[in-house]
């Protein structure tokens, strides 16, 4: 079908509400719209309003210049006299997004966030990813949080449960490097106004705006950006670098979607009868190949990272997004901050109205600065998400040379080890994310009379596998201490008692969470792990295919500051296995059991089953 394009000037315009020095300024692009009128609240529960007309230019950019200062107030635009739609441009909003806040979020900041001290840029390779939700973080009956399920949760230091440091405290304490957030612009299928509410935040509204559920006042548009701003400082301040997980492919609503309302047949995909394209499994899809949607995503996304200062984007369903808009994206965000940290995922929920090769689907990621999830590593060591299989972890059907692969970064390492990367930092190494059962329950699922300690070394097993891999590791939160969503595999509307954080579980668990913090502290200590170059990795793997149900490699730092010697080996096996070695110790036992451990007797290791060691030169 033909849609309707922007040309130099459309794309070149400023849309939005402004405020200058006394005076209001509004524009929005609606080129097939006979009559557009700005409707103007003064508070957020407001009925009443006034009317005030816009001008249009032969473009179809609406105009609306007032000699008023209404910052404060809301508006929304009233098109051809009957549908009142919210602007896709605001940066806030009134309690559930009924009205548009006048208002930028630029100038709306807390005490010291402009000059506030982040963390020191550190290399891709660095970086430890951390995935929680701003409601499980802090959710619970009994938890000391003051601000259970907002975003000043984050904010809140010096709390334990049990004796254990928990909240913020705890992500310092366990040692990753970015805190992945889901969702947290504007989405439409959480209430504000009550706390049971919840959702995963994948229903995307106003992309410009943050979540008002969040928030300790959602009716105040200010609130929620000064909160989500407080958390982001808080969390630089210790430290932690902040990555949103933002999701550009779809609009929760189609047909009636402000963004369809003002420009239809423009923002979304269509077939030639203009059928909604569904390639989200939501309905619809963003058409990232028109003009116009690229400069709303660029421009949103300059907005995250320069107003709100975050250091990375995780792109949801990136298959519905084609690889030139992603190089454009890339290029601009990488000009505006080298070390951001940008990855996602290479696949689509169905049937794409985009070409196939247009997609940004694995191997595409080329020279792009841009990660992909490893899922080919995800089933290899786990099996599928959802049924009771076993891949490697559990001494069920794994493909060797797909875990291999991801070992050493699903760079190409020889001829039958071939991965989907260049270079190492191209890859999003996991086991489990918010999608899919969490790890302890797919583990749980493979076999209900499996004991618990086989269980809990599992688990430890295929977090150490992702975290003694070259690439990037990322980990879903509670997942060192074994959390579980009670065996929901879709927990997106559960609410908080399925899906809260079970911080009592770091008590009852610590043994497993102080195996993966000693694990992340090792990692960090040698360089070796931040190798990328394919050729430099080959370089440093010595490989061992001796043993069935084993994995084993040997890496020989080029750093001085390293060990010189490094053998990381992998029981997948449910019986102990014995590897000669030699002139070796243990340097991190992955055997949790009560009453085994790694051993190493007359240079020969015994390696209990489901476990992982690291091995380092005897001195």
């Amino acid at each position: 079908m033909n849609k309707t394009q922007a040309n130099e000037k459309v794309l070149n315009h400023d849309y939005g509400v402004k405020i200058f020095g006394g005076h209001t300024e509004f524009s929005v692009w609606s080129p097939s719209s006979k009559v557009v009128e700005v409707c103007v609240y003064k508070t957020p529960k407001a009925i009443r309003r006034k009317l005030y007309p816009m001008a249009v230019d032969e473009d179809g950019i609406w105009h609306l210049s007032l000699e008023e200062d209404l910052e404060g107030q809301f508006y929304t635009y009233r098109l051809d006299g009957h549908l009142e739609v919210i602007d896709p441009f605001v940066e806030s909003t009134s309690g559930n997004s009924t009205k548009g806040a006048i208002l930028s979020a630029e100038s709306i900041v807390p005490e010291g966030f402009l000059e506030h001290k982040k963390p020191q840029a550190i290399s891709k390779s660095e970086a430890i990813i951390y995935e929680v939700h701003i409601k499980d973080f802090s959710m619970g009956n009994h938890m000391p949080f003051k601000y259970k399920g907002k975003y000043l949760a984050f904010t809140e230091k010096g709390l334990e449960y049990k004796g254990q440091k928990i909240g913020i405290d705890h992500l310092v304490e366990l040692g990753v490097t970015h805190v992945h957030l889901l969702p947290v612009f504007d989405f439409i299928t959480a209430n504000d106004f009550d706390e049971t509410s919840y959702n995963w935040g994948y229903d995307p509204y106003l992309f410009n705006a943050p979540e008002g559920s969040y928030s300790t006042d959602p009716d105040d548009p200010k609130t929620r950006i000064l909160e989500l701003k407080q958390a982001i400082q808080s969390l630089h301040e210790a430290g932690l670098f902040v990555v949103l997980d933002v999701v550009y492919n779809h609009t929760y609503f189609g047909g009636a979607s402000n963004f369809h309302r003002l420009m239809p047949y423009v923002f979304h995909r269509f077939d030639d009868q203009k059928n909604w394209q569904n390639g989200s499994g939501c309905g619809n899809e963003l058409d990232t190949e028109h003009a116009f949607v690229k400069k709303f995503i660029i421009e949103s996304l300059k907005l995250w990272l320069e107003v709100y200062q975050v250091d990375g984007f995780r792109f949801d369903l990136m298959g519905l997004y084609d690889k030139k808009f992603i190089k454009e994206m890339s290029d601009t965000l990488t000009s505006i901050r080298p070390d951001i940290l940008l990855y996602g995922e290479p696949w689509t929920g169905g049937p794409s109205g985009l070409a196939h090769d247009k997609q940004m689907l694995k191997g595409c990621q080329r020279d792009m600065n841009m990660a992909l999830f490893n899922d080919d590593y995800r089933n290899a060591i786990k099996g599928s998400n959802d049924e009771g299989d076993l891949g490697f972890i559990g001494h069920g059907k794994y493909r060797k040379a797909d875990v291999y692969a991801g070992c050493y970064g699903s760079i190409a390492f020889n001829e039958d080890i071939v991965g989907f990367a260049k270079t190492a930092d191209e890859s999003i190494n996991y086991v489990s994310s918010h999608d899919n059962l969490i790890l302890m329950d797919k583990v749980s699922k493979t076999d209900q009379h499996r004991g618990f300690e086989d269980k809990q070394n599992m688990n430890a097993l295929a977090l150490a596998m992702i975290l003694l891999s070259f690439g990037i590791p990322f980990i879903q939160a509670g997942t060192e201490f074994l959390r579980s969503k009670y065996g929901d595999h879709n927990s997106y509307k559960s609410g908080y008692y399925i899906n809260r954080m079970h911080w009592s579980y770091k008590a009852d668990h610590r043994h497993v969470f102080d195996f993966i913090k000693a694990l992340i502290e090792f990692r960090k200590s040698q360089k070796v792990f931040q190798l990328t170059d394919a050729e430099d990795i080959k370089k440093v793997i010595k490989m061992f295919h001796d043993i069935e149900g084993v994995v084993r490699y040997e890496i020989s730092s080029p750093f001085k500051t390293d060990e010189p010697i490094i053998q990381i080996i992998h029981n997948g096996c449910k019986s102990t296995q014995l590897i000669p070695v030699n002139n070796l110790k243990v340097k991190i036992d992955g055997a949790l059991f009560y009453h085994e451990k790694c051993d190493i007797l007359e240079d020969v290791l015994h390696l209990p089953r489901f476990s992982s060691v690291v091995l380092i030169k005897s001195k």
